[in-house]
């Protein structure tokens, strides 16, 4: 079965709720019919799904597919421990909503952060998946201290210079703090963005997750959260299902990209010339012709 463009408007998809055991919800919007489903997880970690809508333009009458709002995102059920958001807990949260959805044939897809998690699902439900797409991801912590330090080694020395002034007085909530950070990151992540999106207008962000997870400062450059100790690339050499990355030229992390191409048998690596971390924003079509190509060749049609 091929999986052409789709003929169903993305903008008709209304937001749902699903339930799974301990009385849990996540917010979701679904489109197409399936039997096959393209099941998408957010990164940030602590970003709700908007940014990725594109992605509905895939839905039709043979693929059905679900953005969903990860634990503590949006309005999707939030544990109060900062110990509960964790790689492998969302992992299994992800197995709660395919059994909920009645998922038979899933293609996972994890965008940054996300892919932490669709890399850990494969590894904890590898029979229960039919493809892993890994865009914009990496592997391991290790990794995503590498990109930030090549992030930081690639900014101007007095950039550096201020940043190194407020990391040590810990004005990581101060609003200059944030501005250079982004400008530093900018290259690595939204080279190609000459305006704001509409859909990452529409994205709304979970300080409480990220902290959780990645640095519980605020510290842009650190890796202190729940993420501190996970490496998925132990996992690498298991995984026999076809496996696309997926990621920008630019984007800080190309070498995680290129090892997990690497050591992934069945992988498949495509790298977008015109793009960096933000490949779903700056190269929509190209994103998505990717994924459909994948997606048409794992099929068989």
């Amino acid at each position: 079965m091929a999986f052409p463009p789709n003929v169903i408007a993305p903008e008709m998809a209304r937001l749902r709720r699903v339930t799974v055991p301990g009385r849990r919800s996540f917010e979701y919007v679904s489109q197409g019919k399936g039997p096959a489903t393209l099941l998408v997880h957010p990164g940030g970690p602590g970003l709700t799904y908007h940014y990725l809508r594109v992605l509905l333009k895939l839905a039709n009458s043979h693929l059905r597919v679900i953005l969903f709002n990860p634990r503590g995102v949006g309005h999707s059920w939030a544990p109060r421990e900062a110990s509960a958001y964790t790689v492998p807990q969302m992992a299994e949260d992800v197995e709660d909503i395919r059994k909920a959805l009645k998922i038979k044939e899933l293609h996972l897809l994890g965008y940054s952060a996300g892919g932490f998690v669709a890399l850990e699902y494969a590894h904890r439900h590898p029979d229960h998946l039919t493809s892993l797409l890994m865009c914009a991801s990496a592997g391991s912590a290790e990794e995503i201290m590498q990109a930030n330090r090549l992030v930081l080694s690639s900014a101007a020395p007095s950039q550096r210079r201020r940043l190194r002034v407020l990391t040590q007085s810990k004005a990581f909530d101060s609003r200059e703090y944030r501005e250079l950070s982004e400008k530093i990151f900018q290259p690595f992540q939204t080279r190609f963005l000459s305006h704001v999106p509409q859909d990452w207008k529409a994205t709304r962000a979970s300080t409480a997750v990220y902290r959780a997870m990645m640095t519980r400062t605020g510290d842009e450059f650190a890796v202190d959260g729940t993420l501190k100790r996970w490496d998925g690339r132990k996992y690498y050499r298991d995984i026999e299902l076809p496996t696309l990355v997926l990621v920008g030229k630019y984007d800080f992390f190309l070498n995680a990209s290129a090892e997990m191409d690497q050591r992934i048998e069945p992988a498949h690596l495509r790298v977008l010339s015109r793009s960096s971390h933000m490949e779903v924003l700056e190269q929509p079509r190209e994103f998505l012709g990717a994924i459909r190509e994948f997606l048409n060749d794992v099929t068989g049609d």
